[in-house]
């Protein structure tokens, strides 16, 4: 027997003689690649069944050994005492032999006579297994077992004790991977190690072959090469941009076509697809693909300010590196001439390196993630933010000797979407125009301080003394929680909150840019992700622990407070411009009046919860929506410094062109910075101008959009949707994720059958781009500062007012849409 050490990659099983094996891969300090395999555990699922299977199980025993999912196989029936929504309650644990019969014997045995219900049945083995042995990527744990075999790097371990240790080790190795194709074919593949290899291969491109590139004879023997340099790199992790529904899409169904397999994991194991609802997912044994546009897409995302979420524009922001300047088309024609080879190389290359480059950024992110709620990097990368909530619940649920709760049927989801929607957060609505010394607080976490305040738990619902029907009384509703038992839900977030306010402290005491400021920031960003998200997991449809009235209760709740926060600045002379769920805005507010502020409204609030002054701002510029009502999270403010942060505006949208962002972007500057209406006026007449006389650039008129579902999914046929299927229709592959950038070009028909894919564009409509991008954008802003028809109509000397300009320059058609958009 012998005693190894290493830190685990991933965790899956293969079935060997009807029984499950579990896979461990792992690496040890010494770099050597470890495969460990537990033979002993086996999937089991729980029973609650009535007093009289309880005190006599033989009759169960009897019957489950005559099905014939049983026949000939282990299993046990054991008594377990279990909590279930805070009730303690005994159920029957049944273990069997193959992983596969835990649906139908739970479907038969559910019309059994005496058995209420199963639960626990829908978890995946794998994924149990990790849940029950406490063990995460990057965790270190002690094997205890004999060596079976060697492998490529390493050896394989039969398991008979397995323990996690202390501490935590990610130093796996990581290969990025891209691809190019054209006309159906892929072209060219790069790859990018974060050991220093890097390399692009390519076959029949007929000139001198430029260092770093492999020549090859044909797809198929350039995809034989690629499987060979995998295996010779040995990486543990690839990471991808996109590679789930592109590269490794193309790249298996490439090599079923020339019959190949793709042989890419460790211990001679394929690529393989999973499938979990519409999603599609590649998977690689024995490493572990990281698809970076997913986790991006999924869950950071939101924090991004990048237009669309290209490699490119991600990379920009991220790492301040981005993509090589080529052309879809460009692509094309250089491999049908057999031409510049190197600069599609190059740039082939650049996005393999990209995709490292942002792992190294992305990917501790992940680690904290996957550490948190106990499940692999690979599936936690592509998890939602209801999802990420899920899995902490269920990892504590096991900890706590709590039933897990069953994932709702597909009748019960539909039931709980078609329900009518309940009060969201409070919007105090300001009047619209131009506020001076404008300072915002924030409530810091709001819904999860809620959550731990009031002890919002199903558990706790209706349930507890007549004090706590009073004193914890949802506002305006009929409902209250309890406060004698902690909920489940709240010691979990009440939990994530306290270790995200020690990881903050402790970030707080080591130098910005430190590693030890780095992890510690990766780690309450990872736990104030799952604490956010709470609130929305209540109301989430799928959700196992739903509940509606949770969910409505905490939003009541915040309405309260956020109120009741408002009555406070106002009773000390404050003017509100602002409210808006858990945001506050106070105009004519010093720092030093602001920082008093926070510190009297704190002593106010329950402990738990905490108003944080924000930033103070020169001016701020707050507008109204079409229908008169203030429009919600759609502001300008100007610090101190001259900067303006922009919330809501087409500024910051990613379905307008460059020339809109930009005339829109002018006008506050004009507006905010300078206090000049005429000269923002201007502006818009300029741009105008600009347009009509076909002098505006195609660059400035492109809109990106990107592509969410396959194309044959989209029920209404935008001008994205159009464009997409046009650039399909020139030999380009389109496919979710992808980035469709077109123009609206001139011509009869709707908007949408004329956007065409900017490289293949060949004018503009300028009344498209008046009407539909330049006058909403610059009205949103010009009818806030007050500025109306009758305004305009009173024209200084050698000046001409925009109303009048639109009258004289702009059909009939615009004119007649001019009038709509100010009425």
């Amino acid at each position: 027997m012998a005693r190894i050490a290493f830190s685990v990659l991933d965790v899956d099983y293969v079935m060997e003689d009807g029984k499950p094996v579990v896979r461990i891969w792992g690496k040890t300090d010494k770099g050597e690649t470890i495969l460990a395999l537990d033979r002993g555990f086996r999937p089991y699922f729980f029973l609650d069944v009535s007093q009289k299977i309880l005190k006599d199980m033989e009759d169960l025993r009897n019957r489950l050994s005559q099905l014939k999912y049983m026949e000939g196989k282990e299993f046990r029936l054991e008594k377990e005492k279990k909590k279930i929504l805070g009730e303690e309650r005994e159920f029957l644990r049944l273990t069997i032999q193959n992983p596969a019969d835990i649906p139908k014997i739970r479907h038969i045995t559910e019309d059994w006579e005496g058995i209420r219900r199963a639960y626990e049945h829908d978890i995946s083995f794998y994924r149990r297994y990790m849940i029950d042995k406490r063990i995460f990527p990057s965790c270190v744990v002690e094997a205890e077992g004999k060596e079976e075999r060697k492998i490529m790097g390493g050896s394989v371990i039969d398991v008979s004790e397995l323990k996690v240790s202390e501490g935590e080790r990610r130093d796996f190795s990581v290969m990025g991977i891209d691809i190019e194709t054209a006309k159906g074919q892929i072209i060219m593949i790069s790859y990018f190690t974060d050991k220093g290899k890097k390399g692009v291969i390519t076959y029949n491109w007929g000139e001198n072959v430029p260092e770093g590139v492999e020549m090859l004879n044909g797809e198929e023997e350039m995809l034989k090469r690629f499987f060979e340099i995998v295996l010779e790199n040995d990486p543990d992790m690839m990471v991808t941009y996109n590679g789930d529904v592109f590269d490794f899409h193309r790249i298996k169904e490439k090599s079923e076509r020339y019959k190949i397999p793709v042989m890419i994991g460790r211990d001679g194991q394929e690529l393989v697809y999973t499938k979990r609802g519409r999603v599609f997912s590649a998977k690689v044994p024995g490493r572990v693909h990281v698809d970076i546009y997913n986790f991006i897409d999924r869950i950071l995302g939101d924090s991004l300010e990048s237009e669309v979420l290209t490699l490119d524009m991600v990379s920009r922001e991220i790492i301040g590196e981005g993509k090589t300047e080529v052309r879809w088309d460009q692509i094309r024609e250089l491999w049908k001439e057999k031409k510049g080879l190197k600069k599609v190389a190059d740039y082939c290359l650049r996005d393999s390196g990209l995709a490292v480059k942002l792992s190294r950024r992305v990917l501790p992110q992940i680690y904290e993630l996957s550490s948190l709620v106990g499940q692999s990097l690979f599936d936690v990368s592509r998890m939602s933010y209801s999802q990420l909530v899920e899995w902490l619940l269920i990892k504590k649920a096991s900890e706590a000797g709590e039933t897990i709760l069953n994932r709702p049927r597909y009748d019960e989801i539909r039931r709980r979407r078609e329900a009518s929607p309940f009060t969201g957060g409070y919007v105090y609505p300001p009047e619209p125009g131009i506020h001076h010394a404008v300072s915002l607080f924030d409530f810091t976490s709001l819904y999860p301080s809620i959550i731990i305040t009031h002890n919002v738990s199903p558990e706790t619902l209706d349930k507890g003394t007549d004090n706590d029907s009073k004193e914890n009384k949802v506002p305006g509703e009929g409902h209250f929680f309890g406060r004698e038992n902690k909920g489940f839900i709240t010691s979990v977030i009440e939990d994530l909150v306290k270790r995200r306010t020690d990881a903050k402290v402790k970030m707080n005491g080591h130098p910005a840019g430190s590693e030890e400021h780095r992890d510690l920031h990766n780690k309450q960003y990872a736990l104030k992700i799952i604490a956010n998200a709470s609130y929305g997991y209540y109301a989430y449809a799928g959700s196992r622990w739903y509940s509606r009235i949770c969910a409505s209760s905490i939003a009541a709740w915040g309405r309260y407070y956020i109120q009741h926060v408002i009555e406070f600045a106002k009773n000390r002379n404050f003017r509100v411009i602002y409210g808006d769920t858990d945001s506050l805005f106070l105009e004519r507010c010093s720092k030093s009046k602001a920082r008093d502020f926070v510190k009297d409204i704190n002593k106010e609030l329950p402990e738990t919860m905490e108003l944080e002054f924000v930033n103070s701002y020169k001016s701020g510029l707050f507008v109204q929506t079409k229908s008169g009502t203030t429009a919600k999270k759609r502001y300008a403010l100007l610090d101190t410094k001259g900067v303006i942060t922009v919330r809501g505006f087409e500024q910051v949208r990613r379905d307008w062109s460059r020339l809109a962002k930009e005339t829109q972007e002018k006008v506050l500057e004009a507006i905010l910075k300078e206090n000049d209406q005429n000269k923002a006026v201007n502006i818009v007449e300029e741009t105008i101008e600009k347009l009509n006389s076909g002098k505006a650039e195609m660059s400035e008129l492109v809109i990106y959009t990107q592509i969410t579902r396959p194309l044959e999914q989209y029920d209404q046929i935008g001008p994205h949707v159009t464009a997409a299927r046009k650039y399909v229709e020139h030999g380009h592959v389109v496919t979710p994720g992808s980035v469709i950038g077109y123009i609206i070009t001139k011509g009869l028909g709707s908007i949408s059958s004329r956007a065409e894919p900017v490289e293949y564009a060949k004018n503009y409509d300028p009344e498209y781009y008046v009407n539909h991008q330049i006058i909403p954008a610059a009205m949103r802003i010009l009818n806030a500062v007050g500025l109306s028809e009758e305004d305009f109509d009173k024209d200084e000397p050698g000046q001409k007012s925009l109303d009048s300009y639109m009258k004289k320059s702009i059909s009939r058609k615009i004119r007649e849409k001019w009038k709509k958009i100010k009425e």
